[in-house]
């Protein structure tokens, strides 16, 4: 909070990753997103200069997306094979940058600070870079993503799973190979 409010007094406004129309009053059933959003609807209730990004309709385009991200997972987990085909669909575009300046959860690309983590997840690499990889990077980021989600099930909660999917030098290597390589 010391570091939002440091970079807050000089850079005015900034863009919180909360609906356009929760900021609008509209009002909206967040359903499951409302605990994810509490901390930044708390935030931006706080008062300050607060700008709102993104929609309705994309967050849950990101929970749809998601949920067919679990299910070629546990395809590739039963099967023991991935179809590029398949996960190319799934990441055919990557995510718009958010507006400038703004907060932003998870790492966004080039030109961001990052806050926390520093290392990437492999979901967070693909919704990025997925498009510009060739395919043998796709099908390791694909298993990575495949380990990492069977850590989050496998763990007491999104921490440990970070924390023990992070404790893997091949996977941090894989990793900052992907962001050095795409330019960021």
């Amino acid at each position: 909070m010391d570091l939002i409010d440091a970079v807050r007094e000089r850079s005015g406004p900034i863009y919180l990753p909360i609906p356009v129309e929760v900021c609008e009053g509209e009002f909206v059933d967040l359903g499951v997103l409302g605990w994810l959003l509490e901390p930044l609807l708390a935030l931006y209730h706080s008062g300050g200069e607060w700008l709102c990004y993104g929609s309705l309709h994309d967050i849950r385009r990101r929970a749809f997306a998601s949920a067919e991200l679990a299910a070629l997972a546990v395809k590739a987990k039963v099967f023991g094979k991935i179809d590029l085909r398949e996960w190319d669909a799934l990441f055919v575009a990557p995510l718009p940058e958010p507006p400038r300046p703004s907060l932003a959860i998870g790492y966004i690309g080039r030109g961001t600070v990052i806050c926390g983590a520093p290392t990437p997840t492999p979901i967070e690499l693909a919704a990025n870079l997925w498009p510009r990889l060739g395919d043998e990077d796709k099908t390791a980021l694909a298993k990575y993503i495949t380990k990492y989600i069977d850590l989050i099930v496998s763990s007491v909660n999104l921490d440990e799973a970070y924390l023990r999917l992070t404790s893997d030098q091949s996977y941090r290597e894989f990793a900052n190979k992907l962001v050095h390589h795409m330019g960021n």
